[in-house]
């Protein structure tokens, strides 16, 4: 015997087989995007909880991507701080700078004050001790067309000449334009503090008939414009370390003449001077060490350069070379990029 249903909102009897052809009808005719939200919440919230349990065993390199695409899959400032944690954690102090902000903004709007202090309050910790890079235009160096990317992202024009928050590791940074040479750099950002210029130079023109943008690649030839290239790029290093060599030689000499006057004698220091003492012999330390790389650098540019073969088919003006110093506290690192 068949078992009777009732539907108490029509006031009438159904079978279980009309009922279920109803079901499936009201199924059926739901919007697809219905499903996919759900689905989509439900995934996110799974990935939400794998990331934190994750986080509690401190794997955050597997945590912060679980935590990434459950925000990416169902936005929530709960879901964005948990990720800045995440990141803060990992040492990518940049991309949690920028979700803490993120989630002020979202929970000021949500009226959610505890939220709102918690990121102002990781806001603050994280500021003095972000890296920083910034980027810059050489004269001359725009050209139409120009597109300037880092890590592939597109960098507007206005970005340039500021100070932008970056994790720490490699970078790639690239230029090109209509009818130029593609130039392409990589970036060691250090773990913060610290501070890096990087200048795009101006792009070569490209040969007749070569692809857009193609890059400046060196051929079987051209081993002596190689060489030679590679003179300039030991040339600019030498330099770029001399001055550095000069910089921390005279902050060694100011630190220690200041030891002197806080009642330094010799190698004894009172313990108030004895901390401008070692700032004086570390600033020392680096100083002879840059004027030695200076030095043995320059040398090595030089023997390149004059060593290197000659022909007419070297005779282009190389594309260059260029060096970026990073400072941070009591340090320095020059590196030196070359393009072809």
């Amino acid at each position: 015997m068949e078992r009777a249903v009732i539907d108490k909102q029509c006031g009438h009897i159904r079978s279980p087989g009309r009922l279920a052809l109803a079901t499936l009808t009201l199924v059926l005719s739901a919007p697809a995007g219905v499903f996919a939200q759900t689905s989509d919440k439900a995934l996110a919230e799974q990935l939400f909880r794998t990331g934190q349990e994750l986080m509690s065993q401190n794997r955050f390199a597997e945590a912060c991507p679980k935590l990434a695409e459950s925000q990416r899959l169902d936005p929530g400032t709960g879901t964005l701080l948990n990720l800045g944690v995440c990141h803060e954690k990992e040492g990518k102090l940049a991309s949690a700078w920028s979700e803490y902000n993120d989630a002020a903004t979202f929970a000021r709007r949500d009226q959610r004050a505890d939220r709102v202090q918690f990121a102002e309050q990781h806001i603050a910790l994280l500021e003095p001790k972000l890296s920083r890079l910034t980027v810059q235009l050489a004269k001359d160096a725009d050209a139409p067309g120009l597109e300037i990317r880092l890590d592939g992202e597109v960098l507007g024009q206005a970005a340039l000449g500021i100070a932008a928050p970056m994790d720490p590791g490699s970078h790639t940074l690239s230029a090109s334009a209509t009818g130029k040479l593609a130039w392409q750099a990589k970036i060691e950002i250090a773990a913060g503090p610290a501070e890096k210029t990087v200048l795009i130079p101006t792009l070569a023109n490209a040969p007749a008939g070569s692809a857009p943008g193609a890059a400046n690649a060196p051929s079987a030839k051209g081993s002596g414009k190689a060489q030679r290239v590679g003179a300039y790029a030991l040339g600019g290093l030498g330099v770029v370390s001399l001055g550095v060599g000069s910089i921390f030689g005279l902050r060694a000499l100011s630190k220690n003449k200041e030891s002197n006057e806080q009642g330094c004698v010799g190698n004894m220091c009172p313990r108030d001077a004895a901390a401008t003492r070692r700032l004086a012999k570390d600033a020392g330390n680096v100083s002879t060490v840059m004027f030695i790389v200076g030095g043995v650098a320059l040398a090595g540019g030089v023997t390149l350069y004059l060593t290197a073969p000659r022909a007419q088919a070297d005779e282009a003006k190389p594309a260059g070379a260029q060096a970026s110093l990073t400072l941070g506290p009591g340090s320095a690192n020059v590196e030196l990029t070359t393009t072809w």
